[in-house]
């Protein structure tokens, strides 16, 4: 579906359209679990602060605007509610590594690869290319290219400028061609 035809439906939930508010939800719980799976493993956690963009939306529908892009949109207020509610609840720490508290690569990357093995290798050649990551540099590299999403998108996910944004790009991808480039077998 395009953009166009998400903000179609965006302005019809605007306007008090019931159903076009229970096509955006249909539409992007599964994907914003997914993402909130990056962020958290508790996945009850996950799903209030998904009730909660959703109430909220609805609730202040009559002052919201018609973002660039829905999906990002949403992105970014699950982001936001979810470090709210690990701020309160003191269990997001950002000096945890990826594994405790950081951006989790892993469970979105699995869940695509499961049936084929040969899809397989390429994940855990893909997991040990992001181990050398910062979570920072892990949570780019997501959105850049699993998301595929635009570097303006990345910058309002990530409250990063254009040029900060292209720079951890590249900082991340020197960083795995030093770690796997030329002489290595992996």
């Amino acid at each position: 579906m395009s953009e166009e035809e998400n903000k179609a439906h965006w302005s019809l939930f605007l306007a008090g359209n019931h159903e076009a508010y229970s096509w955006l939800y249909n539409k992007y719980v599964q994907v914003l679990y997914r993402y909130g799976q990056h962020l958290t493993s508790d996945g009850e956690m996950i799903k209030d602060c998904i009730q909660e963009v959703f109430a909220n939306l609805y609730r202040s529908r009559k002052s919201l605007p018609t973002p660039a892009n829905v999906k990002v949109y949403l992105i970014v207020s699950l982001k936001n509610s979810l470090l709210r509610r690990m701020h309160r609840e003191s269990v997001y720490d950002r000096n945890k590594d990826a594994h405790s508290g950081g951006f989790l690569l892993e469970p979105g990357v699995e869940e695509r690869f499961i049936d084929d093995e040969s899809q397989r290798a390429v994940e855990e050649k893909i997991v040990r290319l992001l181990a050398v990551l910062t979570p920072r540099q892990r949570e780019i590299m997501y959105y850049r290219y699993i998301q595929e999403m635009e570097f303006e998108e990345i910058c309002s996910v990530m409250e990063l400028s254009y040029q900060s944004a292209q720079n951890l790009i590249q900082r991340s991808m020197k960083r795995i061609r030093e770690s796997f480039g030329r002489g290595r077998s992996d």
